[in-house]
């Protein structure tokens, strides 16, 4: 009896322990703040209409934490391509700019272009990685610019985002979004991030490696209008040796076209329409019947 009850309290002391420790790792988990992590992340700022009838596109390089000074960073650089080609890709040098203590890069667009951007740069054994991919549209004619082609861009980490079947490139709530993580090895998860809502998420791989999320919808987008939009960022993190890699991609969301749409009371409209439909028939068929007698 002795032997039974001392085997009880072992177990009970084990499993005690055990959800203590599965609470401390979900805790630490669910309250990893966005601001803890330290790395680049692009913001849009500013879209203006220029008049040569092209369209120029402002985006901040911003920082989630103070410990990271873009003045003391090695090799900050920007470049781009476009996010339609095929086969090869051609990158093209982008050149930053400073004003009133903050970093920033000009895109401009004469007709239509899908802008992939990458910012990197290093500091302290952390290598930093931070992508954006945006549609930019104007009504112009293509014209041929001064660009600086950059040959053989840094073999970094990079996050794939999957349009395959989106024609308009356009991300919206309640959309399924598809990455990949394109580096030497798999990354173990990724963390969506919400920096307006500070709230944050983790996403695990599936069976071939790829993510895939659903932003869930937003009521300030959904009562907005068409131009409102909402900026999240996913974040991957890898350790080669004694280098950290730090990767980060912002994604601009639109709200849900359907969102806004009640499906009960669509379903109901239906089919009471239905309903009356059907009773108006019966009525006149009934009523054709009787006169004809």
């Amino acid at each position: 009896m002795l032997l039974y009850k001392k085997y009880c309290v072992s177990g009970l002391t084990l499993a005690c322990v055990t959800l203590l420790i599965l609470l401390f790792f979900q805790a630490s988990a669910e309250c990893r703040s966005p601001e803890d992590r330290a790395f680049l992340w692009l913001e849009y700022g500013a879209k203006k209409d220029e008049t040569d009838g092209s369209v120029t596109q402002t985006i901040y390089i911003t920082t989630t934490a103070a410990v990271i000074n873009l003045a003391e960073m090695k090799d900050l650089s920007a470049y781009y391509c476009d996010g339609r080609q095929t086969g090869e890709k051609q990158y093209y040098r982008i050149p930053i700019e400073q004003r009133d203590g903050r970093y920033f890069l000009r895109v401009n667009a004469a007709s239509q272009l899908l802008y992939h951007v990458f910012v990197t740069g290093s500091c302290q054994g952390e290598h930093f990685v931070a992508q954006t991919i945006f549609p930019l549209y104007a009504d112009g004619i293509d014209r041929k610019r001064d660009q600086d082609l950059l040959e053989n861009p840094k073999d970094l980490p990079a996050i794939e985002l999957n349009l395959a079947g989106n024609p308009y490139r356009t991300l919206t709530t309640g959309q399924a979004i598809q990455l990949r993580y394109k580096s030497g090895q798999a990354v173990r998860e990724m963390q969506i991030m919400d920096l307006r809502n500070k709230t944050s998420a983790i996403i695990l791989p599936d069976a071939a490696g790829g993510f895939s999320f659903t932003p869930s919808h937003d009521k300030r987008l959904d009562n907005g209008g068409y131009n409102e939009y909402k900026e999240i960022i996913v974040y991957a993190e890898e350790v080669i040796g004694n280098e950290i890699y730090k990767t980060s991609m912002n994604l601009l969301l639109r709200r849900s076209l359907t969102a806004h749409n009640n499906l009960a009371q669509g379903v109901l409209l239906f089919f009471s329409v239905m309903a009356v439909s059907i009773a108006i028939v019966l009525f006149r068929r009934r009523s054709f019947r009787y006169n004809g007698r």
